[in-house]
């Protein structure tokens, strides 16, 4: 008797009833699952570029301090 109605209350399910309607349901999650991942993967991907623009400028600022502070050390330099 238990076993008919565990049957019975599996098939009362369609999904459980029906295997492509289960294998469709999969699908969909894992496609929602994987659109998420790809937008993620790509949010990091611009904040990457934006990290790596702020390095180059960061980098040509220290270029044009360091020239400027050695200009001006060679006007004081008496020695």
């Amino acid at each position: 008797m238990r076993s008919l109605e565990t049957t019975m209350a599996k098939y009362q399910n369609p999904a459980e009833a029906d295997k492509m309607m289960k294998i469709q349901q999969d699908l969909d999650e894992t496609k929602v699952i994987l659109h998420k991942t790809i937008e993620s993967v790509l949010e990091r991907g611009e904040k990457i570029d934006t990290l790596v623009e702020r390095s180059e400028d960061l980098s040509r600022q220290s270029k044009v301090f360091y020239t400027q502070a050695k200009k001006t050390n060679q006007c004081c330099d008496w020695m």
